[in-house]
């Protein structure tokens, strides 16, 4: 039985960002604070930005076996089994599992992203092992998941 697994800590391979988003949620505070002069909706709204940028800061644990993909995080866990995936799209930092044949607006919230980590070429050649590319089409899959009610050709 074949398995990869990997961690992914994005803030450390980019502290110069890591400061950024540090210095942005210590900027937002302040406003938040001057402009409201409570300690709730500052807290509140430095927690909500927060959790939209926590997976930079936090380390995830990725493992991909023959039979399921499973992505563990500080607060979250999430497991599935490879016949939930029907096309799967790479770039320079990761690479999105999607159960639609093709693109469509919903696979970013329906599908499961990973996050490499000095091994893109491992990672993209197990989930191709895995996932066999689907027939050549460059349509776009609408969000009730049916080809063809989308615009066609968008990449």
């Amino acid at each position: 039985m074949a398995e990869l697994s990997w961690t992914a800590w994005p803030v450390t391979k980019s502290p110069a960002r890591a400061a950024v988003a540090v210095g942005f949620l210590a900027l937002l505070g302040w406003a938040l604070q001057t402009t409201s002069h409570t300690g709730y909706f500052t807290l509140l709204g430095v927690l909500l930005v927060w959790t939209q940028i926590a997976s930079f800061f936090l380390p995830t644990h990725y493992t991909l076996s023959d039979e399921k993909v499973l992505v563990a995080g500080l607060v979250g866990r999430k497991e599935k089994a490879w016949s939930e995936f029907r096309s799967f799209l790479a770039d320079r930092d990761g690479m999105l599992l999607s159960p639609f044949p093709g693109r469509s607006r919903l696979e970013r919230f329906r599908g499961l992203s990973l996050q490499f980590h000095g091994n893109r070429d491992e990672v993209v050649a197990f989930v191709q092992r895995n996932i066999p590319r689907p027939e050549v089409s460059n349509e776009h899959v609408g969000d009730a998941g049916q080809a063809g009610r989308g615009e066609a050709g968008r990449a």
